[in-house]
């Protein structure tokens, strides 16, 4: 697992470059749809933090404002220059602290539309504005790394204050995810699927594919690919979460290996997306 992680979306090459372009700071999500190496020890414990946290999310009311809570409104309502104005970084991106209501109903001059938009680092509770998995700098610590110098030392990488929300969400999620799949594997090798590692995995993967889930809004054209491969990737997470293993060994071995797919995919993207020379590898992976 951990040598195929790359093999399929990814072509290592050395590389320089410069800091990232930011040309999009819009909300994608429309208001009626909003998008939403370690050992053995330490992967339980970060996928059982992870699944504590996806369990809070469900339950708790925490974060949400109380004037949206009291019209049952989702998010806090802001207008895009407000959060501009007092959240834009130097690099342009729109970054809500977790403590400050990170999910905005968000509304332009001029127009009626109001989007609804996650503008923290993390995966929130659309409802709750929390992370459904865990944020520690241990976390980052251990993820960034992986996501980049780890799996290719000769290439130039942005620093983590560069990476866009969603990419810093990514880096966090994925590699959750990655050891939940490991737990996974190693469930199935055993045939035992009774340990509280397997359950939290099987947990940690439902909650993701929730649609209450929501990942943080692109502000950047790649982080709408990055998007689209991480929807594919939680769809196939929930589809094994549903498996009982127990009862049907063969179907839940043929979702694992899809699930591992798509997870290896968006794994790939990001450690591209994290490069300074992203457009030339990009254009070297995908094509133009």
């Amino acid at each position: 697992m951990i040598t195929a992680i790359f093999s399929l979306a990814v072509v290592l090459t050395a590389c320089g470059g410069g800091a990232k372009d930011t040309t999009t700071n819009q909300p994608a999500q429309e208001a009626v749809t909003p998008t939403s190496t370690s050992d053995t020890s330490a992967t339980e414990t970060k996928v059982a933090e992870a699944s504590e946290k996806g369990s809070a999310e469900t339950t708790s009311t925490t974060g949400v404002s109380d004037t949206a809570s009291e019209k049952g409104k989702i998010g806090l309502d802001s207008t895009l220059e407000e959060l501009k104005q007092k959240y834009a970084d130097k690099l342009g991106y729109i970054r809500v602290p977790l403590n400050d209501h990170p999910v905005r109903r968000v509304s332009e001059a001029g127009s009626k539309n109001i989007n609804i938009a996650n503008y923290s680092d993390a995966v929130v509770g659309m409802n709750t504005g929390i992370p459904i998995h865990s944020d520690s700098q241990r976390l980052i610590d251990d993820a960034f790394p992986f996501f980049t110098t780890v799996q290719a030392p000769d290439v130039s990488y942005v620093p983590w204050e560069e990476a866009t929300n969603l990419e810093r969400a990514m880096v966090k999620t994925l590699f959750i995810s990655r050891e939940g799949l490991l737990i996974t594997e190693d469930a199935m090798n055993n045939k035992d699927y009774s340990s509280k590692s397997f359950q939290d995995s099987m947990n940690f993967f439902e909650v993701t594919a929730k649609f209450e889930s929501m990942a943080p809004v692109a502000q950047h054209p790649y982080d709408i690919t990055l998007s689209q491969l991480y929807d594919k990737a939680r769809d196939s997470w929930g589809r094994l979460a549903a498996i009982d293993p127990s009862q049907d060994e063969v179907a839940f071995a043929e979702m694992y290996k899809t699930a591992r797919t798509d997870a290896n995919n968006a794994m790939g993207l990001l450690n591209i997306l994290l490069s300074t020379n992203e457009e030339e590898r990009m254009e070297q992976t995908y094509g133009k």
